[in-house]
């Protein structure tokens, strides 16, 4: 049976606020909406049912270093602020 139209629901998420602005490049790139992205992952995952996850293996070095700069510039701006 073929469908006709599919029923969709708005969903709220809380992202980190410097992940959402990748987030919406990598979608830009991919030629599709954030919307579309987060649910063809989440299907792919819940289909696979893989004990592996298959969003970590897709996005796998993306972030590559980016929590230590994030770490260190909140280490170095808390040594300034209070000089230790």
């Amino acid at each position: 049976m073929k469908k006709y139209f599919e029923m969709t629901v708005k969903l709220n998420l809380t992202i980190d606020e410097t992940l959402v602005s990748k987030i919406k490049v990598y979608a830009a790139k991919k030629q599709t909406s954030v919307s579309k992205l987060v649910e063809n992952l989440l299907r792919e995952e819940i289909e696979t049912g893989s004990t592996e996850s298959n969003i970590s293996k897709k996005f796998a070095g993306i972030l590559s270093g980016k929590i230590l700069d994030e770490e260190k510039m909140k280490e170095d701006y808390l040594k300034s602020k209070y000089g230790y």
